[in-house]
């Protein structure tokens, strides 16, 4: 039996950047992946999402060009191509991800953990294939799968998920997306970029429920005026299958067709081992952590979408990082430093929706922020006045500050509209430092840049916006 000081169970952003992180302080580890290294979110995730958002953002401007005084396009879209970038671009990052395991000589095993007991000190470790290894550190890395409706059933033939919906070869005529979160609304915007007739079915009163609802609203809105069909505060009962089409039935008596469906109703944990003899603790199947990442058996920690605390790759990755510095601290007492490692802050980790426009948040909603502060302060600035993005011609959506009204702490940032994805990490750096409005205007912003917005934003919080109309 292979004995390692470190087990991780799952090779995606969570499991490979932590065995990475111990290698570089010399722990051996070893990473048990039933796939490729990556997980979902490189191999059908993420990553092959954003190759079909940037195709998809140039032929919207190809099609626009003459607006630009550019030729017209004139090419009919060829999705064969499209998807062949986009499985090119997955392949190019596994790759890498592999070749630095060579590199650094961490070993993987590629196969399914089935169980976990322990003998005397160590956890043993078993895979489908009968593999046995012992280590005497754990980490549960297992992720997270698409779920379904009760009496629905995901096909990837008709009724795909996210990951089915990326093996397409062609495009349907039509797409019935059920489910208007971050997942739903990304693809809906893709292929409704695309030319594809795209329906959104979201239970909830709005689409992407968690966001700010000031941004929620005006996507919405973008939507709509993009062409797509957005039901709210409608629920699928049931879908049938037709010789050439999808039937669905909704809460409100209506119906819709569509080629495809794609069900985008959220995520489950993994969480299937066998822990024999042994008492993992468990709340509605996502495994239950402490601010450490421990669970509840000793050396044992859980990160990522299996816990359900906030399902982003970036979060896996630092709980990850977190972790090998728990076990470095450990493991070699002499190097520990004089406090252990802080406690990650969920509230202040950026959230991503990379639809047209985009969206971006970090901290507290408008909402949120009413309930925890006496009295909050708002600043907005518009795209429509920040000069790059008129020469951009991007100039959908805002930048939105939230300030504590007694401190001008700010507490919360939510942009929409061009690289919100990118911008979003200084309103992560300010939040984090605990910076003021007075502390972001101390600050030279570059001229022309699209962080002019934050920056005028920020002013906006007192009244002293100079472009702000």
């Amino acid at each position: 039996m292979q004995h390692t000081q470190v087990i991780i169970i799952g090779g995606g952003p969570g499991g490979y950047e932590t065995a990475i992180r111990l290698s570089q302080y010399n722990i051996e580890c070893l990473v048990i992946e039933k796939a490729r290294l990556g997980g979902v979110c490189l191999n059908w995730g993420c990553i092959p999402t954003k190759a079909l958002v940037k195709s998809a953002e140039l032929y919207s401007e190809m099609l626009d060009a003459p607006a630009w005084g550019l030729p017209a396009n004139h090419q009919a879209l060829d999705y064969a191509k499209v998807n062949e970038r986009k499985n090119a671009v997955v392949e190019q990052l596994v790759s890498g991800i592999e070749y630095l395991f060579r590199k650094r000589k961490i070993p993987m095993v590629q196969g399914t953990a089935i169980s976990v007991h322990k003998e005397a000190d160590n956890y043993i470790v078993e895979t489908e294939a009968g593999e046995s290894f012992s280590c005497c550190y754990l980490i549960l890395a297992t992720g997270s799968e698409a779920k379904s409706l009760p009496g629905i059933e995901i096909d990837e033939v008709d009724i795909l998920s996210s990951t089915g919906i990326l093996k397409l070869d062609k495009l349907p005529e039509s797409l019935a997306v059920v489910g208007g979160g971050v997942i739903g609304c990304e693809f809906a915007s893709i292929f409704a970029t695309f030319g594809v007739k795209v329906s959104i079915i979201e239970f909830l009163p709005r689409l992407v429920a968690l966001e700010d609802e000031e941004i929620s609203k005006r996507l919405a809105l973008s939507f709509k005026k993009g062409g797509i069909s957005v039901k709210t505060g409608v629920g699928v009962q049931s879908i049938s299958k037709g010789s050439d089409s999808l039937e669905l039935s909704l809460s409100d008596g209506s119906s819709l067709t569509a080629e495809k469906v794609l069900m985008s109703v959220g995520r489950i944990p993994v969480n299937n081992l066998r822990w024999i003899d042994l008492e993992l603790k468990t709340e509605r199947g996502a495994i239950q952590i402490d601010d450490a990442m421990q669970t509840s058996l000793d050396r044992v920690f859980a990160i990522g979408d299996v816990t359900a605390r906030l399902q982003l790759a970036h979060t896996a990755s630092k709980q990850g990082l977190i972790v090998a510095e728990i076990i470095r601290n450990a493991l070699t007492p002499a190097l520990q430093p004089s406090s252990p490692p802080a406690a990650l802050n969920y509230i202040n980790i950026p959230r991503c929706t990379f639809t047209h426009p985009e969206i971006a948040s970090v901290g507290y909603t408008q909402a949120e922020a009413e309930k925890v502060f006496p009295e909050i302060r708002i600043g907005k600035f518009p795209f429509t006045a920040n000069g790059k993005a008129m020469a951009m011609g991007n100039t959908a959506g805002f930048v939105k500050t939230i300030a504590r009204a007694d401190t001008n702490e700010l507490v919360g940032m939510h942009i929409m509209g061009p690289n919100a994805a990118e911008l979003i990490a200084q309103g992560a750096i300010l939040i984090a430092n605990h910076n003021t409005s007075e502390d972001a205007e101390a600050v030279v912003f570059a001229h022309p840049t699209l962080s002019e917005a934050i920056m005028e934003a920020m002013e906006d919080l007192r009244n002293l916006s100079i472009h702000k109309i």
